[in-house]
């Protein structure tokens, strides 16, 4: 039986991703553990690895790097993980405690929760303290009771607990392992009623009724946050009806909704709570509905038909004012203006609604966009005090990254060559302001090639067997086509860079393991240690790959 736990899993994914030798020291360093600690995890992946792969180790002055043989046993590991195999850290059993407490619909015991994550009973209460004191440090005033009738649970104002609840779970879904997520979902179904409230044919209804009222809403939310939408819902809605709330306090949460409650969301999200009634005969009260209506609104849209509404002219107007100020400080001009201010609109509209009811959000692109484009942030985040004191809210890195992914998107300009030109589809879910500029980017990159659509994999998935093109770039490995496709990061990194270059002017028939491969033959004739050989390959790939960069920049 494997035995791995989250510093093992975290060495195992680290390793998988290298790409290049990394010393046990720079590791260490990376992973925030301990020489000794590194090789004694290191020797406990060697002992699961199956006998006919070669075991890891580090080189002296040159590190840890895996060969492709041993890069898919360590994903093989990973993916083989369960309830059973994995070991939680001390951080995840608080993280599935808090969320159990949250959703419970019975009274939570010291002696369920023991079960739940399988630990001794003093080791619960060290970490019911170590929630306490994390509970402490929140900006949403959560508390954790224990009474004789309740057992343990959170209190706080209804809908500070909920944006408790969205922001964990946000923290969960973004940042903790696949395994992880998947054990927390178990032990939730096993411990609770979630499989009678949603249970994945329930789930798939709730999905096939949205998709039902995307003309009548005149929206199209963002592939990946409609997904996260579903895999959040029933915990909201399972945490709210987990709360005792008075008369009063109904009263006070329902006025606190008043906002969604004007926007067409609240009725398309009526609509979608009356079907699933009629067909599962499970009811959703007023603030149940106003928790689905909060997530639409709050959510990317892809389009947004109602953005010309006389009801937007006034932010219309900010936004404006923002870009105008743009172009006057920096002496710019930006493309397709009145395009760019719709685009604005539909990002702008989802981000006052989040702020409102203070649903958290990261941008995953922040801290690539500061990296290589610092001065285009900066000089957004000069100008964005005007969006500030318009709309009396506080922006964030992760809000003026997104800022900047539209306003690079509206920057950069390589008109088409006269050569031959290899066709291009671009795919891409990551949302208006992120499609724009991944095609800015690959028109930086690939001059010579001609971008003949961007779409959605929604979008793609529906004309994929007429599209003429030579090669398809995507943000996702999940899109299906007989096409050459290479997927990259909607900011481009250097190594995205590089395989962009290699693959589009190679009508897809050369890749970065073609080279290795070239490599690896020739220097067989030099250097007969494979693990060497390897080692050295990796190093001459990275001199070709910089002084290439060089060249492209």
């Amino acid at each position: 039986m494997i035995v791995l736990d989250k510093k093992s899993s975290a060495l195992l994914s680290y390793l998988t991703s290298l790409d290049e030798p990394e010393t046990v020291m720079a590791i260490s360093k990376h992973l925030g553990q301990s020489r000794r600690k590194i090789y004694y995890h290191l020797d406990k992946i060697n002992e699961s690895l199956p006998d006919d792969v070669e075991k890891i180790v580090s080189f002296p002055r040159v590190g840890i790097v895996l060969n492709e043989e041993q890069k898919e046993a360590c994903r093989q590991l990973l993916e083989e993980l369960d309830a059973y195999s994995y070991v939680m850290s001390s951080r995840e059993r608080i993280q599935l405690v808090l969320v159990y407490i949250a959703v419970a619909d019975s009274r939570v015991t010291l002696e369920k929760l023991m079960q739940l994550t399988e630990v001794s009973r003093n080791t619960v209460l060290n970490d019911l303290n170590s929630l306490r004191e994390r509970l402490s440090l929140e900006q949403y005033n959560v508390q954790i009771h224990v009474t004789k009738t309740r057992g343990y649970y959170l209190d706080a104002h209804p809908l500070a607990k909920i944006q408790f609840v969205h922001r964990t779970l946000y923290n969960i879904y973004t940042t903790e392992s696949d395994s992880f997520q998947k054990i927390m979902h178990d032990k939730i179904v096993e411990f609770t009623d979630y499989e009678t409230l949603f249970c994945p044919a329930k789930l798939d209804y709730l999905r096939q009724l949205l998709d039902e009222t995307k003309k009548e809403l005149g929206k199209k939310l963002n592939t990946q946050d409609s997904e996260f939408m579903f895999n959040i819902l029933p915990y909201l809605l399972m945490s709210y009806r987990n709360m005792v709330i008075s008369p009063d306090e109904r009263k006070r949460l329902e006025k606190e909704f008043l906002l969604a409650k004007e926007r067409i969301e609240y009725h398309i999200a009526e609509c979608m709570a009356k079907g699933f009634e009629d067909k599962f005969h499970v009811a959703y009260d007023d603030v149940e509905i106003s928790i689905i209506a909060m997530l639409l609104l709050s959510f990317r849209k892809d389009k947004d038909s109602h953005n010309y509404s006389s009801d937007f002219d006034a932010m219309r107007e900010v936004i404006k004012s923002f870009l105008d100020a743009f172009e006057k400080r920096y002496d710019l001009s930006l493309e397709h203006k009145d395009e760019l201010i719709n685009q604005l609109l539909t990002h702008c509209k989802a981000l006052l609604y989040r702020k409102t009811y203070g649903i958290f959000s990261l941008n995953p692109m922040t801290e690539q966009v500061k990296s290589k484009y610092g001065n285009l942030f900066a000089m957004t985040k000069s100008c964005a005090h005007i969006l500030e004191e318009a709309w009396f809210i506080q922006l964030n890195d992760d809000d003026i990254a997104y800022l900047t992914i539209h306003l690079g998107g509206a920057l950069y300009h390589i008109g088409a060559q006269d050569r031959y030109q290899p066709k291009v589809i671009i795919v891409c879910d990551e949302g208006i302001g992120s499609r724009k500029f991944l095609l800015k980017q690959c028109q930086r990159y690939i001059p010579q090639a001609r971008i003949e659509a961007v779409f959605t994999s929604e979008q793609f998935n529906s004309v994929r067997d007429i599209v003429a093109a030579d090669v398809v770039i995507a943000t996702s490995d999940g899109i299906e086509t007989k096409l050459p496709m290479l997927v990259v990061n909607p900011v481009l990194t250097n190594d995205d860079i590089i395989r962009l270059v290699s693959f589009v002017y190679s009508n897809g028939k050369r890749t970065h393991e073609d080279l290795a491969q070239d490599l690896d033959q020739l220097l067989g004739h030099y250097v007969k240690d494979e693990s060497e050989r390897y080692v050295l390959r990796n190093q001459l790939e990275k001199v070709f790959r910089d002084e290439l960069l060089r060249d492209l920049k």
